[in-house]
């Protein structure tokens, strides 16, 4: 009689709005990141040269856009408030000078990188000779997707606020689709074209990313709408204010913890930076369900406290940690019992597999301390509390960072980096929770 009484009181409308807001993200995440490795396919045969500069640059353009992204979380957060409150018009003056902000933002950088391309990339980064070459040829064009990206960033997050995600996923794999073709014609000269190399790589992203867009414009115009009195240089500085908390910790952990996490296990030696190398890709296959998941519960937090119920607010957030729990056990189960057999698809070094084996199993686990610290960061965000999540994710990272390079010097073992990364997670799930109590 209890469990069913447990059982009558899971709400399943909010899971399967939860699920039907993030299972096409995660969808969309995996095809997109399985169009990217045949694109970086089709480069690897131009030359070792192009594929080591296409790469460079594609890493770099790609760190910066996950940062700027942070517009498109705000605008998530703050359209959904005011779809809760039933603010239409206030939500259609927000997605005009977001969209605004964004193109403005993109078209700089996207300016700058093309017309100082080989400073950039001499001085920057120290190339030379044919890659210089070939990462100029890539950076000129590719820096078009600043831009592109951006505004599709912006276009996803109105989606996302009315829970039709899935024409993000249906969209997406389209222009994922166009890419590859595009690449293929472009890169190599087929249908009577001339053979463009890394040009045509850049080209063909760029094209499928504008007709991806194209799309998003078409479908959104049902979802928000904007005129030209909707824009306002204050509101944007308003709106550029407010996102810089975001843009602060997208920027802490997504570039600098990582360069810094990089620089010491760089340092353990050639064997321990492959073995990390290799652990990081099994690692951003169990974090996939995380960004969908989390993502929706941003959309679903903001518009139940738009709304006034702080219950349900919070409800969200439990039935969204435990939704990816399960994800989570799939996940770690696959990929745990098969990770010598998968390591070697990726890497032939017996001693490299060894020692990602013998790892694989903590550095996955601690992920779902990720997970909930994510979890309840993207809710505190969504309440307002932006400010105190920066302050204390950087605060614990330094300090992490701090005894990685501690553990590194004393011991040398890659072990223990990733013992430290999950305190350093346990810390940040204390915190996160600590403050969602008292809120």
């Amino acid at each position: 009689m209890h469990l069913l009484t447990k059982r009558q009181n899971i709400d399943t409308k909010l899971i399967r709005e939860i699920n039907s807001t993030a299972i096409p993200l995660i969808l969309s995440t995996v095809t997109g990141t399985v169009m990217g490795m045949m694109d970086q396919a089709f480069v690897g045969h131009i030359s070792v040269y192009a594929y080591g500069g296409v790469g460079l640059v594609a890493s770099c353009i790609n760190s910066l856009i996950g940062v700027l992204g942070a517009f498109s979380i705000v605008f998530n957060i703050r359209g959904s408030h005011r779809r809760g409150e039933g603010d239409q018009e206030s939500l259609n003056r927000l997605f005009g000078n977001f969209l605004l902000l964004s193109l403005m933002a993109g078209m700089v950088l996207c300016l700058g990188f093309a017309l100082f391309s080989r400073p950039v990339l001499e001085l920057g980064f120290g190339i030379h000779g044919e890659t210089l070459t070939e990462a100029e040829n890539y950076l000129q064009i590719f820096s078009l997707t600043i831009p592109l990206n951006l505004l599709l960033f912006i276009y996803s997050s109105v989606f996302k606020i009315f829970r039709k995600t899935g024409i993000i996923f249906l969209v997406s794999l389209g222009a994922n689709l166009l890419n590859i073709l595009l690449d293929y014609v472009l890169i190599f000269g087929h249908l009577g074209l001339p053979e463009m190399g890394t040009r045509g790589a850049a080209l063909g992203t760029a094209t499928a990313l504008a007709v991806n867009l194209g799309f998003y414009a078409f479908l959104g115009k049902d979802y928000v709408r904007f005129s030209r009195k909707d824009l306002s240089l204050e509101k944007m500085k308003q709106i550029f204010r407010f996102s810089l908390p975001f843009l602060g910790q997208e920027t802490m952990e997504d570039i600098l913890f990582v360069v810094g996490l990089n620089g010491i296990v760089a340092r353990l030696g050639v064997t321990e930076l492959a073995a990390y190398n290799l652990i990081a890709q099994f690692t951003n296959l169990i974090l996939m369900p995380m960004f969908g998941y989390t993502a929706a519960n941003t959309s679903l937090v903001s518009e139940w406290a738009g709304k006034g119920d702080r219950k349900q607010a919070d409800k969200a957030g439990r039935y969204t940690f435990g939704l990816l729990c399960i994800w989570f056990a799939v996940f770690y189960m696959i990929l745990v019992l098969g990770r010598t057999e998968f390591a070697r698809l990726i890497s032939p070094d017996t001693e490299v597999i060894a020692l990602a084996a013998a790892c694989m199993p903590l550095a996955l686990l601690i992920q779902l301390l990720n997970y909930y610290g994510n979890v309840w960061k993207s809710s505190l965000q969504s309440l307002g509390w932006q400010n105190w999540t920066l302050r204390t994710a950087f605060i614990i990272n330094l300090l992490v960072l701090g005894f990685m390079g501690t553990a590194a010097w004393i011991s040398g073992k890659i072990l223990w980096i990733y013992l430290i990364q999950g305190l350093g997670y346990l810390g940040l799930s204390l915190a996160y929770t600590w403050k969602k109590s008292r809120v």
